[in-house]
């Protein structure tokens, strides 16, 4: 017998090899959409697209191999360890009954373990190999919408190959069943792998208890169990059949076929977390109270307001980390199709991608912290972690979250407001952020002064607001330009210069100061858009 919280976690380590193969699938797609170029010959075009396809296929049937004797390693010790842990938690209440307990496994348990563990190794390598197809059929859709859409004038060549990018993380590494159905690989291997060792250390409990002469088994219980499943979680079991419809210690006993055992949807089917252990009637008590398993299934835990179950709240916890996951997916392709971007033009259309993503990411990853936080669930770090989504993608997500927070309102937020974003604005978001300040002087200024001392605080403001402008600048070359070229001047410069340039008397000077404060070139502005 395992426990509900063993099966949780059951394939942790598994799962890190096959999220490492499913990020390795994407990102190669990725990359081979970037080296495709723009659609010009269609022919041409379309004969690249094949031969990229065809070394795709045959790079994931290299990546897959690549991982053959790790994942077969590790699914053979997964299945030991498993075996290992199920007697020695059986052991318990076999000592309970007063007998010895399981020493050393016969050789029907040990065939069945092994049986298990080639099945469930022959099992994960059919899925993965599907992936080769599925994701050389998803690459070819993806190139051939982003062609049709180029070369039909639907959209810009760097909003499709986005489009083709975002497509892949989707549609990349998926299973796909003889019925046509599809699953998500660490979906598919993770139920997989928990259905083949839940099924095999079942076996195995039944082989021991038949050698042990029990004929009783106790269904273990956990919350958020399915709504079929709660109807027999915590009741006893008759093996043979004969103590069915029995009460024993206050609990039904049950068939195997009334708990589907078997079956798909049945006791230890697929993703099913619930196992059994012996029960000695006499002498065992029952380890889940009706009390205890009516708390189990009842609807007390609070979310935005309204009652749910434990299998609701676990349901709607799984569903949010699937989204974590599919986004920090995307978050990675996008980061991939960043350093493969052939030009700078595609980069900053790539680049825009990770943003968008980032910030979609922050989200979701906001409110699953919420549902954690009002629902009191823990955290599952191995149902959030992807592959190729390391602290350095980590920590470029988080800025282009924080980098779209601070860039909402820009021209309202003074500098310091701002300063994270110094030296990574562009030259059209400087001069936005510039211009609105540059407009607020007046504003600044105090009025009870007299116009000379006015003056001066406007030229000082409008000094700070160009040399904060200038600062910000992505271009930093282009800003040492403007430093020699259009230094920022003194006071007294500037109505020296005013003097000799228009013929003004010193008061007429200063006047123009003050008024001028707040004018900005026209030619500079038209050339952003501002005018």
């Amino acid at each position: 017998m395992l426990s509900p919280s063993e099966y949780d976690h059951l394939c942790d380590q598994l799962m890190t090899l096959y999220d490492e193969l499913d990020q390795a699938i994407i990102n190669d797609m990725v990359r081979r959409m970037m080296r495709m170029g723009k659609a010009t010959d269609a022919t041409a075009w379309q004969v690249k697209q094949l031969q990229e396809s065809g070394l795709l296929y045959d790079d994931i049937l290299s990546e897959i191999a690549s991982r053959t004797d790790a994942t077969e390693a590790q699914v053979r010790s997964l299945f030991e360890d498993a075996g290992i842990q199920s007697v020695r938690n059986d052991n318990r209440y076999y000592k309970a009954g007063g007998l010895e307990g399981i020493v050393r496994l016969s050789d029907a348990a040990l065939q069945t373990l092994n049986a298990g563990y080639v099945k469930c190794n022959g099992n994960l390598k059919n899925l993965t190999l599907t992936t080769a197809n599925t994701a050389q059929e998803a690459y070819l859709r993806a190139c051939d919408l982003a062609y049709m859409e180029v070369s039909t004038g639907t959209m810009d060549y760097g909003t499709a190959i986005r489009r083709a990018v975002e497509s892949a993380a989707s549609e990349g590494a998926w299973v796909l069943y003889p019925s046509g159905h599809r699953d998500r690989l660490d979906v598919a291997v993770r139920r997989s792998a928990l259905t083949g060792v839940g099924q095999t250390v079942r076996q195995l409990s039944v082989i021991n208890a038949n050698d042990m002469g029990c004929d009783l088994m106790e269904i273990t219980a956990h919350a958020g169990a399915r709504p079929t499943h709660a109807e027999w979680q915590g009741q006893l079991v008759s093996l043979s059949g004969k103590n069915a419809g029995r009460k024993i210690d206050g609990a039904r006993v049950y068939s195997l076929k009334e708990i589907g055992y078997g079956t798909g949807d049945g006791f230890g089917g697929w993703n099913c977390r619930h196992d059994w252990f012996p029960f000695f009637e006499g002498i065992s008590s029952r380890a889940y109270s009706d009390e205890r398993l009516k708390e189990l299934n009842a609807r007390n835990i609070e979310y935005d307001g309204k009652m749910y179950t434990e299998y609701e709240i676990d349901q709607m916890q799984r569903a949010l980390e699937r989204d974590i996951r599919e986004k920090k997916r995307k978050v990675s392709a996008a980061d991939t199709a960043v350093k493969n971007a052939p030009d700078e033009v595609t980069a900053k259309q790539m680049s825009d991608m990770f943003t968008k993503e980032s910030v979609k990411l922050k989200k979701a990853e906001k409110k699953l912290s919420d549902f954690l936080g009002q629902t009191g669930n823990l955290p599952d770090s191995t149902r959030v972690w992807v592959n190729g989504f390391g602290r350095s993608t980590a920590q470029k997500a988080v800025w282009a979250n924080r980098r779209t927070e601070l860039m909402k309102d820009l021209t309202s937020k003074d500098f310091n407001d701002i300063i994270p974003l110094k030296g990574k604005l562009s030259s059209a978001d400087v001069r936005k952020w510039y211009v609105a300040h540059d407009k607020k002087i007046p504003e600044l200024i105090d009025r009870s002064k007299s116009i000379e001392e006015q003056a001066r605080q406007a030229c000082e403001l409008r000094n700070t607001f160009r040399t904060q402008a200038r600062d910000l600048m992505e271009d930093q070359a282009a800003r040492s330009v403007l430093d020699k070229t259009d230094p920022n001047q003194s006071f007294e410069e500037l109505v020296k210069g005013k003097m000799e340039r228009k013929n003004m008397s010193y008061d007429e000077a200063v006047a123009d100061v003050l008024e001028t404060a707040t004018k900005t070139r026209k030619s500079v502005n038209k050339k952003f858009g501002l005018e």
